[in-house]
């Protein structure tokens, strides 16, 4: 709202004093304005205007001393600014666009549409360092399909891509929405519950495990489960200690019958 009624108080000026090609910058600077929204339709907006303005005020203002071709001249070239001042601003936002979509590609697992290994090991540093500063519990837990290479050798990537992508639509139906859920790579995903002690992680990760046994896809003789590993933020962790307890825990898991 505010950007809009620059241009219109700019008008106003123009009327009682015409600018001439003095309203190109003022204009041009409104325009650069925009860059605080990422928006391109805002910069055309505020452009078109400021170009509709300049030319609404040669009608509109009152007669000037100067001759009427340094006139028109000088409206061009106020047109001319804020013209150049908006191809500016949107190949900045076009720019800055790319490099968003870039970041999100690089750090979403293309399958299970599931934020990736770096983007894990970028939250989960960040979430211990916040869980040690405000004493707050902080869970991690490590998931892994039982079986998977033997889906995927007997049957193909395609059914392993299934499986997988099953996985995920359920967890992601059964986590609170303050988890963070990632696919590691292969078959291993990861969930960081925040403000979360061992005891109601495992309540979670206990459902996860008995709704996926369920509704498990049965592909030939055998019946897709899961295993998890959890593992509780403690005084001397760091995110690779962490990592270790819930990793080995999930081992633990494995040799001890699956699911």
């Amino acid at each position: 709202v505010q950007t809009c009624a620059l241009p219109i108080s700019l008008f106003s000026m123009d009327l009682v004093m015409p600018l001439g090609v003095a309203a190109g910058t003022p204009y041009g600077l409104i325009v650069f304005l925009t860059l605080w929204s990422k928006s391109q339709r805002a910069t055309y907006l505020v452009a078109v205007a400021g170009i509709t303005l300049t030319i609404v005020g040669f009608f509109m203002s009152p007669s000037t001393v100067s001759a009427m071709h340094a006139v028109i001249i000088n409206r061009a070239l106020a047109i001319v600014i804020i013209t150049v001042s908006a191809i500016l601003v949107i190949q900045r936002k076009k720019a800055d666009q790319k490099i968003f979509d870039l970041n999100i590609l690089s750090t979403t697992d293309s399958l299970t549409r599931l934020k990736n290994r770096r983007a894990f090991n970028e939250t989960i540093q960040d979430e211990l360092e916040r869980a040690k500063r405000y004493g707050r519990n902080l869970s991690l837990a490590i998931l892994d399909l039982d079986y998977f290479k033997l889906i995927n050798d007997t049957y193909g990537h395609d059914a392993g891509d299934t499986m997988l992508k099953q996985l995920a639509y359920e967890v992601n139906g059964l986590i609170r929405r303050s988890d963070l859920f990632y696919r590691l790579g292969g078959d291993e995903f990861a969930i960081i519950f925040i403000e979360t002690d061992l005891t109601n992680a495992t309540i979670i990760g206990e459902k996860i495990r008995d709704v996926h046994s369920q509704l498990a896809m049965k592909i030939g003789h055998t019946k897709m489960t899961i295993s998890i590993g959890i593992a509780t933020l403690q005084k001397n962790d760091d995110s690779d200690s962490l990592y270790k307890r819930a990793d080995d825990a999930l081992y633990h898991a494995k040799q001890h019958g699956r699911n």
